[in-house]
């Protein structure tokens, strides 16, 4: 089967649309808005029957009704069939965008036990075992998320950009800010990976996210950064119901 899969994953703040054949990603991008004529010019390239859609925002774009009669459309939700056991005590109010991410991680490493460190608008923190059974995780404020709130829940300090150019001392009111948003995160990392090592052995580290790349220089352990990691997890969910249920 060499069919390709339309992915789609509406989150906060940008739409990311990608196009796998089998589990090779053959077109990724990220939008702000996308528009009907998108995905006509998509599937015209591509010829892909199915898709798959995960969205964190509560009124879907005008696009949905249109792949829902075009296409075969799975929409991800807590009783959507997976291709792993879902231990989260509360799934109705899990992140569509963490569970996928977790799909994905257990597919990179399918016998490993593996955290998975998305960072985005909120970094959170998810782990699954070497028998694929996620266990659950954290949610910590993001980098931007962080910077900025320090400035709007204050009457004095500045609202200040990201640096990387941080020094483990600030001796300005700016790069002690920056320090502590993005040192902060650093160490926050390192130190959640070593409890959680200790806690349940060796582990495999994965960072993704819009932030991956930003900080995976920074840290300290071993870690692999896979940017694409939550649509590869959403294809891997529609490859699975695929199978459970062929059209």
């Amino acid at each position: 089967m060499n069919q390709c899969n339309l992915i789609i994953d509406i989150g906060n703040t940008f739409i990311k649309l990608a196009v796998y054949q089998n589990q090779n990603l053959k077109y990724v991008v990220s939008k702000r808005k996308v528009l009907v004529g998108d995905i006509k010019k998509l599937n015209k390239k591509y010829g892909f029957k199915h898709a798959v859609l995960s969205t964190v925002r509560l009124n879907n774009p005008q696009f949905v009704q249109h792949l829902s009669k075009n296409y075969h459309l799975l929409i991800l939700s807590h009783k959507t069939k997976l291709p792993i056991v879902n231990n989260y005590g509360t799934p109705k109010t899990l992140g569509l965008d963490r569970l996928a991410g977790v799909v994905g991680a257990h597919l990179k490493y399918p016998k490993k036990k593996v955290l998975l460190v998305d960072m985005g608008t909120c970094i959170k923190y998810d782990y699954i075992d070497d028998n694929g059974i996620y266990l659950g995780g954290n949610i910590a404020p993001g980098l931007e998320m962080r910077l900025e709130s320090m400035h709007v829940m204050t009457s004095k300090l500045p609202r200040v950009k990201r640096s990387k150019k941080n020094e483990l001392l600030g001796n300005s009111t700016t790069k002690a800010l920056q320090n502590g948003a993005v040192l902060g995160i650093k160490c926050e990392i390192e130190g959640f990976i070593k409890t959680l090592t200790k806690k349940k052995g060796k582990i495999k580290v994965i960072l993704t996210g819009g932030d991956a790349e930003y900080f995976g220089e920074m840290i300290e352990s071993k870690i692999f950064v896979i940017p694409n990691l939550v649509l590869s997890g959403l294809n891997e969910i529609l490859l699975f119901n695929l199978d459970k249920n062929p059209s």
